[in-house]
């Protein structure tokens, strides 16, 4: 190799997503997290803490495109993924994935995809209420007038 540079160089994912997202190319982040997001799964499976890395990744691009439903759906797969596993409700992981999803929701602009989310997110506060204090009332007030409207 002239000059002792490899044919291919290893690209650090993150930092090419990182630079998609600030180029705003955020479908283009998020197609390569879900690449990696796949690639763990086949070679961990669905519950890895690499698998559940890259959710939480495409969560958190949802958010950074600005759509606030795909993001708490994607931290609401987070969190029951996490559950499913066997993570304790209590878990900081699980916890955090439901705070996420919780603040995403409040979020959402379109009242009928707000609406279509918070009775999963209800479901989900019952069984991880956080360390906030009135979370899932918050949920449950917060639906009621969704769907009064």
């Amino acid at each position: 190799m002239p000059g002792g540079v490899p044919a291919q160089q290893a690209v650090d994912p993150h930092a090419a997503i990182s630079a998609a997202v600030q180029a705003g190319r955020h479908i283009e982040a998020d197609a390569l997290a879900a690449h990696h997001e796949q690639a763990a799964v086949r070679a961990r499976g669905t519950a890895s803490e690499d698998a559940l890395h890259w959710m939480e990744v495409r969560a958190d691009l949802a958010m950074f495109a600005g759509d606030a439903a795909r993001s708490c759906r994607a931290w609401l797969s987070v969190a029951e993924v996490r559950l499913a596993a066997g993570q304790a409700a209590d878990g900081g992981a699980v916890e955090a994935a439901v705070d996420r999803a919780h603040h995403q929701w409040t979020r959402i602009g379109e009242t009928a995809r707000a609406r279509e989310l918070g009775p999963a997110l209800a479901e989900l506060r019952r069984r991880v209420p956080g360390r906030r204090s009135g979370a899932l009332e918050n949920v449950q007030r917060q639906l009621r007038q969704l769907q009064a409207q």
